[in-house]
């Protein structure tokens, strides 16, 4: 079979201009005219800037070969209200007098006057802007669980709808990590570098067909010459205590763009839970309970965030752009006790062991990435990027087992010690090109990925006070991954009508190698990912949309690896080396009212989803975590979100689900079996402006998420109350804030297995209650004049 599948051929460079022309002059409150404001002409259906320019010493503005269409004018200066107003273009259009507000306060960052909507339906995505909220002063994992939609669990769990197959980026850049990993990234991810956080249920066909939805954070980008910085330091007092430090920088000139971030972070991370095992005879009837105490304390001395990224305009038609991330975790360790309690059915104590286990866990992502813009005209352009991701962790753990009778001294010990090694490098190579024809925008691209995984574990039993390697359970899992695609979609406005389709072709191919055992494992599949989207405008405060999508959720590479990895004597956990990918239908119908409350009702049909499940060996009283393909899950539910400005000073953000999920799964014993569950979600969040300066606020938010399956897993309920109050100092040069989270400790849940003779539950609570006192200082000039008017080079002029 052939490796290269090419479905889609970029369409011919073309580009029709047309000599419409738009202009006006912008004054002030006193008429008198602005100079050097920033304008802007933004695509209607996307927002996208079209055309900029700014105006000259009396205010006049003029932009030029504009094409006939819907658009948004956008107008913006330090110190003013940003002014938007849209329009329909068909002939030359002049704004007689624009009137800019001047802002009652400039704020510490970029001068915010216009008020945008907390919550922002598009037709493609939901986005949430948290720029200069309370928010903003504490990190994106906070930000992210505070997203209308979004659940985020104690151990790094993100699921929107119900389903965890969910793919996080940064930008658009891919996140190559996910539990506990990612919610460590994000912790130490700054909140006053993210601008918001995108919600796409139905991701467009420029995007991996990779999961279900996609949570993209967008961190800010400086558009503006000069320099600017921040400075921040945040301490956090849960059960333990954390702390963070981290900065901001950026520096424009005419050419060249730099900027980065960076955070170090360190702390106890204390998590405690129990884990409770019913094992049952032929009759069903209860034998013994085995109850573990897991209260884990694990230490992170240097957890390194960082970001930098350098853009250089060669000239107004091609632009390099080269850019570095990465998160570095070596010194993190625990060391705990685990007792073990062994009853009878009576509930009296029969035996007991104790778990001793040292574990050290280094990581470490480094991901580089280079991509070059060449602009054909104002309206047709191709990237072409390149990323390289190498990902590597280690997980050595040394667990020793003390075996004794009630009252009595130990009988039994045992040890053994793992080294469990994971090496990643994932490259890929796409090019995207863009164009508008005859009002119709086009999106095509072609792009490439490789992944390259090296698993080895190493296990090792004291034997006499010597380790000695068990090669029975040792092992070497290699694994190797092509994916080839092409990506088609058109959008065009007519009237009262937004369009937008697309059609995205992925070819995979893979193999995984069990070296130990020689067990090789090969598959090949191709599959088409269709996008549909509308978006009707029924009057100027009513909006209706329809949207259909198909998406994949791919096996995690450490899922496919069928050896087994040992928690203790009597647990394991194994993989699946023939799991089959998830295919997911999304069809969503959505309704916005006044730009302010937006309904969404929703269907989602998921195929052969893969998950953990747990299995209990009565034979030789073991559990089995072991991830398994289930027979389907579906869903559907309706979401809605409003935004409300109750008063001047208080402005309130409410959203909630009610949601069906129903998962079909074969146990044990090859019989069929069904979790179904009735949800509902809350989130309300107050923002209040505590005096006339605006220096002082407050936010208040609550959460609710009732109980919800998973699988063979049923979760129960929980509840969160947050509140945070931030205030300028140093002449708004300076900020300080205080934010108390989860302050009745309802973050603590119980997950339930209970289908034909398998009962277990374990308790699970992930030190949530805290305190965290943050400062940020800006450095540099905090009011920068945007510059983004490019002069047009002779070859630019030809077009």
């Amino acid at each position: 079979m052939k490796k290269v599948i090419f479905l889609w051929c970029l369409i011919p460079f073309i580009s029709v201009a047309q000599n419409i022309k738009v202009s006006g002059i912008v004054k002030d409150s006193d008429k008198q005219p602005i100079p050097f404001a920033d304008v802007k002409i933004l695509n209607s259906l996307d927002s996208l800037v079209y055309r900029n320019t700014a105006t000259d010493k009396i205010g006049l503005f003029k932009l030029e070969n504009i094409a006939k269409g819907k658009y948004i004018l956008k107008i913006s200066l330090s110190g003013y209200a940003d002014y938007y107003t849209d329009f329909t273009l068909n002939k030359d259009k002049e704004f007689a007098e624009i009137a800019m507000m001047k802002n009652a306060e400039a704020l510490d960052d970029v001068v915010i006057t216009h008020k945008k909507p907390v919550i922002k339906r598009k037709i493609d995505r939901m986005e949430f802007n948290v720029e200069n909220s309370v928010l903003s002063n504490t990190n994106a994992w906070e930000i992210l669980k505070s997203t209308p939609g979004v659940t985020a669990s104690n151990n790094g769990t993100i699921a929107v709808r119900g389903s965890t197959g969910i793919l996080v980026t940064i930008n658009d850049k891919k996140v190559y990590l996910s539990g506990e990993e990612l919610k460590q990234l994000l912790e130490n991810t700054n909140g006053d570098t993210v601008k918001s956080v995108e919600v796409i249920t139905n991701p467009p066909a420029k995007y991996d067909a990779q999961g279900s939805t996609v949570l993209n954070i967008k961190i800010k980008q400086n558009n503006q010459n000069g320099y600017k910085g921040t400075l921040s330091t945040a301490y956090v007092q849960t059960a333990y205590p954390k702390g963070v430090m981290s900065t901001s920088q950026y520096y424009k000139t005419k050419k060249l763009a730099l900027s980065g971030n960076y955070s170090l972070g360190a702390g106890i991370y204390y998590r405690e839970g129990a884990d409770v095992v019913y094992y049952k005879d032929n009759q069903d009837q209860v034998t013994s309970i085995w109850e573990s105490i897991l209260n884990r304390k694990n230490k992170s001395l240097s957890q390194n965030t960082y970001r930098i990224t350098a853009e250089y305009e060669i000239d107004s038609l091609n632009t390099l752009t080269l850019g570095t991330n990465g998160f570095i975790s070596l010194k993190s360790h625990g060391e705990y006790n685990v007792p073990t309690y062994i009853y009878d059915a009576n509930r009296q104590i029969d035996s007991l062991y104790t778990t001793q286990n040292k574990r050290k866990n280094p990581t470490r992502t480094n991901a580089y990435n280079a991509s070059f813009e060449h602009k054909f005209s104002e309206k047709q352009s191709i990237v072409i990027s390149s990323d390289y991701t190498r990902y590597f962790k280690n997980e050595n753990q040394d667990i020793y087992s003390v075996f004794s009778l009630p009252q009595s001294a130990p009988y039994r010990d045992t040890r053994f010690v793992s080294d469990n090694t994971q090496k990643i490098g994932l490259f890929s190579i796409q090019a995207d090109y863009n164009n508008e024809i005859a009002e119709t925008k086009i999106e095509a691209g072609i792009k490439f990925g490789n992944v390259n995984a090296n698993s080895n574990l190493d296990y090792r039993d004291d034997i006499a006070g010597e380790l000695q390697l068990n090669p029975n359970r040792s092992s070497q899992f290699l694994y190797d991954e092509n994916i080839y695609a092409g990506y088609l979609s058109l959008g065009k406005e007519i009237g009262k009508w937004s369009l937008k389709a697309g059609l995205r072709s992925e070819y995979t191919e893979l193999e995984g190698n069990l070296l130990t055992g020689n067990e090789v494992n090969t598959q090949h599949y191709f599959k088409l990912f269709p996008t549909l989207y509308a978006l009707y405008k029924l009057t100027e405060n009513h909006e209706i949309g329809i949207s259909y999508g198909k998406r994949i959720n791919r096996p995690q590479y450490s899922s496919l690896n069928p050896f087994r990895s040992y928690y203790n004597s009597y647990s394991y956990y194994t993989g699946d080396p023939k799991l089959q990918p998830e295919i997911v239908h999304n069809v969503s119908l959505q309704y916005t009212l006044k730009s302010k409350y937006n309904f969404d009702l929703y269907y989602r049909n998921s195929i052969n989803p893969s998950m953990e499940i747990s299995y209990q060996d009565y034979e030789t009283n073991t559990v089995i975590y072991r991830h398994t393909n289930i027979e389907r899950k579906i869903g559907y539910g309706l979401d809605f979100s409003a935004n409300q400005e109750i008063f001047p000073w208080w402005q309130f953000i409410f959203s909630n689900g009610i949601s069906y999920s129903k998962d079909t799964f074969q146990g044990g014993d090859g019989t069929l079996y069904h979790n179904n569950i009735w949800s509902y979600n809350n989130n309300i969040n107050n923002r209040f402006t505590l005096n006339k300066k605006k220096e002082l606020s407050m936010e208040l938010n609550w959460s609710y998420d009732s109980p919800s399956v998973q699988g063979t897993f049923t979760v129960t309920g929980s509840s969160s109350l947050s509140m945070g109050i931030y205030k300028k100092v140093f002449n708004n040069n300076g900020q300080v804030s205080i934010l108390f989270s989860d302050i009745y400790k309802g973050q603590k849940v119980r997950v339930t297995t209970n289908y034909a003779n398998q009962y277990n539950y374990f308790d699970d609570y992930g030190d949530t209650q805290s305190v965290r006192i943050s400062f940020k200082y800006n450095l540099g000039n905090q009011k920068l004049k945007n510059s983004n008017n490019k002069e047009k080079t002779e070859e630019q002029q030809r077009l």
